[in-house]
């Protein structure tokens, strides 16, 4: 099996397949591997690796029962024991200690250490979305202007590790199969499949908040031309105090670059609730997202990533759509992230 950008665009909350879900096959209590999945599979498709190269068999690696997928034991499916898991000692081999709530340490990982023992799935269900969908909006008018126009384009992104790309496969610090595109890019290259003319740039740096971002804003852009600014800081603001200050200083520092530039404001996804001290106020930043957005009329818009992913975590656990098991995505999430933005934009 090959990635493929069309079914990546594809809403997580529309249709009737599910594709390349993922899950993490982990045995925390000893007793079935039965794993949830966003909507209740009515058909399984296809089971594979995360790379999409391995296809596991139905009967001997998996079962479908219930709607859900359990993982035979005795398969092929890798399964990541509790202890591999839950540790009770520090992690030596990673340059970042990560607790678990209630004791002990998580298991952490970047690159593809967590994502290579996940899995995908691809199954049809009936059942529909229960959570808010996403709408287009009706704000920034010289955006869908250039965009219905197919006129040459440039859109811009500003963040954190989330916004840079981290985790996703086809990063360029990974590079492993399937070679899935970062959010960013996916948003552009599907801008450019269909006919639009959009240049990309991104200044996004990892481990920032936004009071770095307000701070570097004009430094990093200053010499830039660019019609559409993604921004999507938020995870490592653990608390709400300057976050909107900080927004609303980036905002109006890129307008002083470029005066006609309008923006989308992306809320953060969550951390994982079981990494002590990572789940802070990030849920409370896209009440204040949308309140920038109404100061600054048409020119700015929201992107609900906070209300799409806690939607998602109503059906699916944390860690089956992560990349690092405690604040960045998987190529999952990270479509669902292009999804909600292309969405926004009205070009899905």
């Amino acid at each position: 099996m090959k990635y493929s950008a069309e079914a990546a665009a594809c809403p997580v909350w529309e249709g009737e397949v599910a594709y390349n879900e993922t899950v993490w096959p982990v045995d925390l209590d000893g007793g079935e591997l039965l794993i949830p999945l966003l909507y209740h599979a009515d058909r399984v498709i296809s089971v594979t690796d995360t790379s999409l190269q391995t296809v596991y068999r139905e009967g001997g690696d998996y079962a479908l029962c219930d709607g859900k997928i359990l993982i035979k034991r005795g398969g092929g499916i890798p399964v990541t024991p509790r202890d591999g898991f839950f540790l009770d000692r520090i992690q030596e081999d990673s340059p970042f200690k990560i607790g678990a709530e209630g004791g002990g340490w998580l298991f952490f990982g970047e690159g593809d250490r967590i994502t290579k023992q996940q899995i995908c799935v691809t199954y049809l269900h009936h059942d529909k979305w229960s959570g808010p969908v996403p709408s287009k909006t009706e704000k920034l008018p010289r955006t869908h202007r250039l965009i219905a126009d197919k006129a040459p384009m440039t859109v811009a992104f500003f963040g954190d590790s989330i916004a840079y790309g981290c985790n996703s496969s086809g990063m360029k610090d990974i590079m492993k199969p399937p070679y899935a595109p970062t959010w960013p890019l996916a948003v552009v290259d599907h801008l450019n499949d269909h006919g639009c003319h959009a240049g990309y740039l991104n200044r996004a740096v990892g481990g920032m908040d936004s009071r770095w971002g307000a701070e570097n804003m004009t430094a990093l852009f200053s010499r830039d031309k660019f019609d559409l600014m993604v921004i999507a800081f938020g995870m490592n603001d653990a608390v709400i105090d300057g976050f909107e200050d900080n927004t609303v200083k980036m905002i109006d520092d890129a307008l002083k670059i470029n005066e006609n530039a309008e923006f989308l404001l992306v809320s953060t996804m969550l951390p994982h609730k079981l990494a002590a001290g990572f789940y802070r106020q990030q849920y409370m930043q896209q009440a204040v997202l949308e309140r920038i957005c109404e100061r600054y009329g048409d020119k700015t818009a929201l992107v609900p990533m906070t209300e799409v992913h806690s939607a998602l975590l109503e059906k699916k656990r944390y860690f089956d759509m992560t990349g690092n098991n405690v604040n960045h995505p998987n190529d999952y999430l990270a479509s669902v992230y292009a999804q909600t933005i292309l969405r926004v934009l009205g070009v899905r």
